[in-house]
């Protein structure tokens, strides 16, 4: 008979309360979780607010109208591993979402609610600072104090500037001790503060107007029609599949699938499958919608969808590589919560793994709709490619770079057996593509073997209407050169038939790209992509008074 004991071994405080800081949620993925839980209360209005505190200290308040919380209730939901909520298909997982979204990025919680039957109105902290001194975990729970009382009235009247009624009930969560948020790559604090809060704030507006696009859009009645605002102004859905915006639906599919874990009748639930391609940008109507569509590399794949609203994408999930032609690509996959574990959802829910027949049925799926936007996009490419100039091998300039780039400064292009691709150059290894074939965006992949062995190409359209831009074709850095720029058609056209200017401008174009890609990183790339689009946009409307060149 074993003399072994069943002893209860207390995590360490200190040590528990950092761990849980580091579960990898980002700023956008943190703010949507806690947007779940107001709309898992009924709420149907939503404020965040964002900004600086007299003293220079980050606030970050989450208020809606929802049905609240009593004292209890508040006690619960401050539990790690709150209790489960009555309904499976809620926004909610695992009772860790509030809590861990919060303290990844700020040492200090509080939660103020109140329910409509209940008048006073609560509030709960943790503040991680005091857990640690103290070595236990202890809420600080009960009647808000006069500062929260202010804060709360602060709120009501945000969310009265959303919709001019009664706030009843609800409950708003405070950041405060926000020291995880305006932070470099490295860690370090970002050199211009103001400008870094901004720029988060614009990113957070994107992000909550495609996750909850479904929520947003009073038209969709897949979910039920909640407002958020955030700093006061009202959200607009963001629809990536474009529905009566030139969107067209090639592929619609519901898929018939048992949840994993075991029960006496296994009640089949559908997922359903949609798959949109987009006009070329060279086929919208008008610059707005063409905007709006956002067309671009890391934009295409598949976005997923738990319950209305959006976990994971654009990826492709293991379906398929990221490729340039498939830019106006976009696939829908929704499916309810009962098959969370065929999914692979997590605590963040991103991140999912999904199973791996499902994935094998998606690829078959999908061949077909990747193929046909593969075609017409090509097709566009090549109806605009002007016929003097189009590239070959033989052309001048490509017989000079190849002759002369042993001796210019070019980044290394590394490659291993999974598939993996890499930039060596003046910031070190750069990762362009791992072993999953998951493109960094850093660089476009370039697909058509036409142009594989080429260093200066051409393109119908290029992302947010850039002149250039450079491209990885196998091992070789190429640059793209957009044919449906002004600049291209008045600036570089009349020359075409002049060798030596023609050379001399695709030089610049080759030495500007290969200068880019020997000095990016992931920090830099966005730099220089700013810096391409706007000497591109300022170049359009310097050449606008230019004549058209002689269609002849």
């Amino acid at each position: 008979m074993s003399s072994r004991q069943h002893v209860v071994v207390a995590p360490d405080t200190r040590r528990m309360v950092e761990g849980l800081r580091d579960t990898g949620y980002t700023f956008n993925a943190a703010l949507a979780d806690l947007i779940d839980n107001s709309i898992a209360a009924d709420a149907t209005r939503v404020s965040v607010y964002l900004g600086w505190t007299t003293d220079r200290d980050i606030i970050l308040t989450v208020a809606d109208d929802g049905h609240g919380m009593t004292t209890n209730g508040l006690k619960d939901a401050m539990r790690y591993g709150a209790p489960e909520r009555p309904s499976r298909s809620s926004l909610g997982r695992f009772g860790l979402g509030l809590k861990t979204a919060s303290t990844g990025f700020c040492r200090r919680l509080t939660v103020m609610s109140r329910n409509a039957g209940s008048s006073p109105l609560s509030a709960a902290v943790w503040d991680l600072d005091d857990l640690v001194r103290a070595g236990e975990w202890n809420l600080d729970l009960g009647p808000a104090d006069e500062g929260e009382e202010a804060l709360w009235e602060d709120s009501v009247a945000e969310l009265h500037a959303i919709a001019d009624e009664e706030v009843g009930a609800g409950t708003v969560v405070l950041w405060q001790k926000v020291d995880k948020l305006l932070k470099t790559a490295s860690g370090a604090p970002a050199k211009n503060l103001d400008l870094a809060l901004s720029k988060t704030e614009d990113k957070l507006r994107d992000h909550l107007r495609l996750v909850f696009q479904r929520y947003l859009n009073p038209n969709d009645k897949r979910a039920r029609n909640v407002s958020i605002a955030v700093n006061g102004v009202v959200l607009e859905a963001w629809d990536p599949f474009l529905e009566g915006r030139g969107g067209n639906c090639v592929l619609e599919k519901t898929l018939k699938m048992r949840p994993a874990y075991s029960g006496a009748e296994m009640e089949e639930y559908n997922i359903s499958l949609r798959a949109f391609i987009l006009p070329r940008k060279d086929e919208y109507s008008s610059d707005e919608t063409r905007d709006y569509a956002n067309i671009g590399l890391d934009r295409q794949g598949i976005y997923l969808y738990r319950e209305e609203r959006m976990i994971e994408g654009p990826d492709w999930l293991g379906t398929g590589a990221t490729e340039t032609h498939l830019n106006t690509l976009r696939v829908e996959l929704s499916f309810p919560a009962q098959l969370d574990e065929v999914m692979g959802v997590g605590i963040k829910k991103s991140g999912v793994h999904i199973d791996p027949q499902l994935i094998a049925l998606l690829k078959d799926l999908l061949a077909p709709v990747r193929r046909e936007a593969d075609r017409l996009s090509r097709k566009g490419r090549a109806t605009t490619a002007e016929s003097s100039v189009s590239p070959n091998s033989s052309r001048p300039t490509e017989r000079t770079i190849a002759r002369l780039k042993g001796n210019l400064t070019v980044p290394k292009v590394e490659s291993d057996s999974n598939g993996a691709v890499s930039l060596v150059n003046n910031s070190g290894q750069v990762v362009l593509r791992d072993g999953t074939g998951k493109a960094s965006g850093i660089v476009a992949i370039a697909v058509d073997a036409d142009d594989l062995g080429l260093n200066v190409v051409r393109d119908a359209s290029l992302d947010d209407g850039a002149l250039w831009e450079a491209r990885l074709a196998r091992s070789n850095i190429q640059v793209a050169i957009n044919t449906g720029h002004q600049w291209y058609r008045k600036a570089y056209l009349p020359y075409a038939g002049d060798n030596n200017m023609v050379q001399a401008i695709e030089y610049l174009f080759y030495a500007l790209a290969q200068a880019e890609m020997n000095n990016t990183d992931v920090k830099a790339h966005e730099t220089f992509e700013e810096f391409r689009i706007e000497v591109s946009r300022n170049l359009k409307k310097l050449v606008k008074d230019l004549a058209e060149p002689d269609d002849d």
